[in-house]
């Protein structure tokens, strides 16, 4: 069960790190935010190592952070691409259903067997996900656009698809990198994830002359948001050590419901009758998974 509560707390913190990432980008380059954020988080996880460090330092474990860490990076590019492409609602829940779907098929192929019941709960995360990161923010506007103007809006759905596509690979590769860890390197194995997408993201940055001085008002957020993603990761890998990258990675991966009710508290966004069914079927989801195991 305390696995189970791991796993719904790194999913929240993830959640609520995206939207104070969110927040610092209204004033900010998403892509300043997102390595300054985790210059932040890794300061926050050298913190911790101190607290708790290892029982001992693992080349293997921090090669397999390293990994984890260099798709975040390819991750992350691709889906703040894809974001501006357009249209988002597709990038995120395209995103979303597939950074779902690579847990749960590497767990199996490790020979995971979870329960019937937590099966079903896992059943239901993935389109709860999809659900709430969509929106139902589809609209019909591009059917009303001329001929060459709808070919183009095609033509940039099919390229928004493909690179959410690939971020959700991504993102899912990271979970299924970090579940083959040791338990003996403890936290560790993420000091290698983080040095790696920071040295990746950076030097995309500098290749394409991207650096710029984050807005004074969006530091408060861009801290927020690092020392959020190191709780999230040091939570994951926590339970992942304690549980089955089956179900651990489906929970964390309802990260997207967190985003959505923040929005809805913070900024009196409304939800959207699809979200909310997105998020009760998100919260049954947790419960199926939290009672078959």
């Amino acid at each position: 069960m305390f696995a189970v509560l791991l796993a719904a707390v790194s999913s929240v913190s993830y959640g609520a790190s995206d939207f104070s990432g969110a927040m610092a980008s209204k004033r900010t380059d998403s892509a300043i935010v997102t390595v300054v954020a985790q210059f932040v988080s890794l300061i926050a996880l050298a913190a911790v190592l101190v607290v708790l460090p290892p029982d001992e330092w693992i080349v293997r474990d921090l090669a397999w952070g390293a990994a984890g860490g260099a798709c975040v990076a390819v991750a992350l590019v691709c889906f703040y691409r894809a974001l501006a492409i357009g249209p988002m609602s597709a990038a995120a829940a395209t995103t979303a259903l597939v950074g779902a779907l690579v847990p749960l098929v590497a767990g199996l192929a490790f020979g995971e067997r979870p329960a019937v019941l937590t099966l079903v709960g896992i059943g239901m995360s993935i389109p709860a996900g999809v659900l709430v990161a969509a929106g139902g923010a589809h609209g019909r506007a591009s059917l009303r656009l001329p001929p060459r103007e709808r070919w183009v809006a095609r033509e940039s759905g099919a390229v928004t698809t493909r690179l959410a596509f690939v971020a959700g690979v991504g993102f899912g590769l990271f979970f299924v990198l970090l579940s083959r860890t040791s338990t003996e390197a403890g936290l560790s194995p993420l000091l290698g994830a983080r040095a790696a997408s920071i040295g990746i993201l950076s030097l995309v940055l500098t290749a394409g002359a991207g650096w710029s001085r984050p807005h004074r008002s969006s530091l408060a957020h861009i801290v927020v948001a690092g020392v959020l993603d190191c709780a999230a990761n040091v939570t994951y890998l926590t339970a992942v050590d304690r549980g089955q990258l089956t179900w651990v990675a489906a929970i964390a991966s309802l990260y997207p419901a967190t985003t959505v009710a923040l929005a809805g508290i913070v900024l009196r966004e409304r939800l959207t009758r699809v979200q909310v069914f997105g998020l009760v079927l998100a919260g049954v989801a947790l419960v199926l998974v939290a009672i078959g195991r």
